[in-house]
């Protein structure tokens, strides 16, 4: 066989080898269906860990509001209790048994600890969801992609 005839033999040979891969090529990109349920898994779970889905309602409030009337009589007290009702760890704590029987401070104390933990759930919930829109934007792209069309 001459030079000239055995390129062109592995030049076919690759071109049958690139048509053969590109099959699997796109199955290992993954499915869009897959990765959008994915996304929206992340995304649900970033919502609850975040604590958006913990909403305060008014009920709850003016529940909060008589307990630390009730437990609280000085006025002092209450001033410094009342504006905290709108916060769901006062309210979980006033109408917990063990909460009426701590003093002021300690129930102001264990707020700002409530705080703390809030802050990270909500910069893991916000991690998530970020993480869920790249997710979103990858399917997009591999949804694009199957179709035919060039995204990059």
């Amino acid at each position: 066989m001459s030079n000239k005839t055995r390129q062109i033999k592995r030049q076919a040979e690759q071109q049958q080898n690139r048509k053969a891969s590109a099959p699997l090529a796109e199955q290992k990109r993954g499915s869009a269906v897959m990765v959008g349920i994915v996304a929206a898994c992340l995304l649900a779970g970033g919502l609850y860990i975040g604590g958006w889905f913990n909403l305060v309602t008014p009920a709850q409030i003016q529940q909060c509001e008589a307990a630390v009337r009730q437990a609280y009589p000085q006025p002092a007290d209450q001033t410094a209790l009342l504006p905290k009702c709108n916060n769901r760890h006062m309210i979980a704590g006033m109408s917990s048994p063990n909460g009426q029987k701590l003093n002021a401070k300690q129930v102001l104390d264990s707020l700002d600890v409530g705080k703390t933990v809030d802050l990270v759930s909500m910069f893991i919930g916000g991690a998530l969801i970020g993480a869920a829109i790249a997710a979103f934007a990858a399917s997009y792209r591999i949804f694009q992609r199957k179709r035919g069309k060039n995204v990059d």
